[in-house]
């Protein structure tokens, strides 16, 4: 029976070798904050470290656990609770005393991933309905990290389940995530970018392409590596003659350059074979458990999760009852996944609901010292907002208020807002951000209103769909349209942002339009902003003059005497101090000197991170198991046989 109280799921790492390499084998490190009370759990936080440190998709380890537990704690401190304070803390090897009850869930469930696993339970929303009702689990990332799971190269990497009466079976699933990685890896893109350019032009290859191949284990990566790197190099290779033979490309497509062209014809090729990947997995789940999808909810995780077109195409195709995806379904919401994952495997029964986003930090707090601070470039501060949707008409706003969003994307806490009526607002909008200029941005819709402007209703809360306008109303919000008439559209409530709502509403009272553009505050290789310190820095350095904080209009003023050129640092001074003693740490490390390429291969993987190789028996085994494998020409790092050859070297 677990104890009532708080309870802290950590998806991090403390490992001084990748501290001092900048590196982690997580990604997107964040916390997550529960409390239990008899049967009721309450996720009271959720906090990710780049918001924090300022590292974008935080993925540096920290050095110790001494130096985990301090910055842990002035995280913490923000919402006024320590290490202390709570009753298990779980996630981190080496973090805290207790755990043995956590990693025992790793013996059990031993058949998958638990990195998997974990995005499972990200998205359970509401825990009333899924013991209520029949769900299809899948979980789409594009691959699981070994940090607690050592036979994770043994195992599915990706997993999948069915829940009828809250009752599970999990399976193996193939994840589309993996190609979408390897394309990132290979054009130096965010997956995000790719999937924008893919339709921000009409460049079509002709060429049919064979499927790509399932990727359920690590043994299937390279022949998924191969079947891409068949499309790419066959539409890299395009010239001008195979034109209207092998591609089209369309008069609207002239602002863009011949790279990205191919670069948007290769990646409608692997979005249309990642869709019918999972069209094949749905339809063969479908069949097994003799699934009406109209009576069933399909719940969604993984970084391919936010892939909005493919979620909308899955709800148009087979009209489930609801589609559930939290709005953190990539690595940052794994520590949230982890939470429920624990209270559902030692506790009998709970009840839990996910209250909206809004579970981030907020500095409200502090509003009156930071205005005081910026006095000198503050024209006005007043109380009465009905200004604002005369401000969003004339140009881009900050809008900042309260606890931020949880996940990649701002939904109206952490908003860069503008009229979706003017084009040029989104010009303006990937100026500020330093964004290629085809960049779309998403719009926020009353949504009682979204049957006049766009087709086929249902609510997305959580900009994880993609929509298509009304053609008879499409010229009136050219600033939020993708190219082929789709937008990525956040749907509002009264009830999820009131004062957000009330002035889109004042705004659709001036205008006739109940839609306003959004994009994340933040600059170019910056996380999205966390306190009002950074928005004014953001606005006084990008000449916008209106802020909205917490409730007050803020005019700002004297732009020009700012000289501050760069966004504010964060407090990162933990993940790069010991940079400069590298050589040094390494020194102690690898005594031997194991070439560095055969060190790094040590320390990421499982097996053969458990060698000291600052032994001289570890050192020689390691060189050894590694001489055999090159032989071989075997993937060291995911290699599936370390099991064997450990046995064999006597281990």
């Amino acid at each position: 029976m677990l104890a009532d109280g708080l309870y802290l799921f950590v998806y991090s790492e403390i490992n001084p070798i990748m501290n001092v390499l900048g590196h982690s084998l997580r990604h997107d490190h964040n916390m997550a904050v529960f409390q239990k009370s008899d049967n009721k759990i309450t996720l009271l936080a959720h906090i990710e470290f780049e918001r924090f440190s300022g590292i974008k998709h935080h993925n540096v380890a920290f050095y110790d656990r001494k130096e985990a537990i301090e910055y842990i704690n002035k995280m913490l401190n923000c919402f006024e609770l320590c290490i202390d304070d709570f009753v298990g803390v779980y996630g981190v090897p080496d973090l805290s005393g207790n755990d043995d009850l956590f990693y025992s869930s790793l013996e059990t469930d031993s058949g998958f991933s638990y990195h998997a696993i974990s995005h499972l339970y990200s998205s359970m929303l509401d825990r009333e309905k899924f013991v209520g009702n029949d769900v299809i689990m899948l979980s789409y990332d594009g691959g699981p990290d070994s940090l607690v799971d050592e036979n994770v190269f043994h195992k599915p990497l990706f997993c999948g389940a069915f829940s009828r009466n809250g009752k599970k079976s999990f399976f193996p699933i193939s994840s589309p995530g993996g190609y979408w990685l390897y394309a990132s890896n290979r054009f130096n893109l965010p997956e995000g970018t790719l999937m924008a350019l893919a339709y921000a032009t009409k460049a079509k290859s002709l060429e049919k392409f064979e499927d790509l191949p399932d990727y359920v284990y690590s043994s299937d990566r390279k022949k998924c590596k191969d079947a891409i790197d068949n499309i790419i190099e066959k539409i890299m290779n395009y010239r001008e003659k195979d034109r209207n033979i092998l591609y089209t490309v369309e008069e609207c497509d002239g602002r863009f350059t011949s790279e990205e062209l191919k670069i948007s014809m290769i990646m409608k090729v692997i979005q249309e074979l990642s869709v019918k990947n999972v069209f094949s997995q749905i339809d063969y789940l479908l069949e097994k458990y003799e699934i009406d999808p109209k009576k069933t909810i399909i719940s969604l995780s993984g970084g391919y999760a936010l892939n909005c077109p493919t979620n909308s195409i899955v709800m148009k195709k087979y009209h489930f009852k609801d589609m559930m995806c939290a709005p953190c379904v990539n690595d940052s919401g794994l520590s949230i996944g982890m939470g429920l994952y624990f209270f559902e495997k030692f506790m009998t029964d709970f009840i839990y609901e996910f209250n909206g986003p809004f579970y981030g930090y907020s500095d409200v707090k502090y509003f009156e010292n930071t205005v005081e601070k910026y006095m000198n470039y503050i024209e006005s501060i007043s109380e009465n907002v009905d200004q604002l949707a005369y401000d969003i008409k004339q140009a881009p706003i900050l809008w900042f208020d309260e606890r931020a969003e949880s996940g990649p994307r701002a939904l109206g806490h952490r908003s860069i807002i503008a009229n979706s009526m003017d084009e040029k607002h989104k010009d303006l909008l990937n100026i500020y951000k330093q964004r290629e200029w085809w960049r779309p941005v998403a719009p926020i819709i009353l949504e009682e209103d979204f049957g006049e402007w766009f087709d086929g209703y249902y609510s997305s809360p959580f900009m994880l769909h993609n929509f298509s306008v009304k053609e008879e109303v499409e010229k009136r919000i050219p600033a939020v349209l993708h190219l082929d008439g789709t937008a990525r559209v956040q749907t509002l409530k009264k009830e999820d942002n009131e004062r957000l709502y009330e002035v889109i509403t004042s705004f659709k009272q001036m205008t006739g339009v109940p839609i306003v553009c959004n994009t994340s505050m933040n600059d170019k290789g910056e996380p999205i902003i966390n306190t009002l310190e950074q928005a004014i820095n953001f606005a006084l350095r990008k000449h916008i003059k209106v802020i909205y904080s917490n409730g007050y209009r803020i005019e700002m003023r004297n732009f020009d005497q700012y000289d501050q050129k760069d966004y504010l640092k964060r407090d990162d001074k933990v993940f790069v101090c010991h940079k400069d003693m590298k050589k040094e740490i390494l020194g102690k490390l690898n005594p031997y000197n194991l070439p560095m390429s055969d060190f790094l291969i040590c320390i990421f993987n499982p097996f053969l991170r458990k060698l000291d190789l600052s032994k001289k028996e570890d050192y020689e085994k390691a060189k050894s198991i590694l001489k055999k494998l090159k032989l071989f020409g075997s993937n060291l790092l995911v290699f599936e046989g370390w099991g064997k050859i450990f046995e064999e070297e006597g281990d």
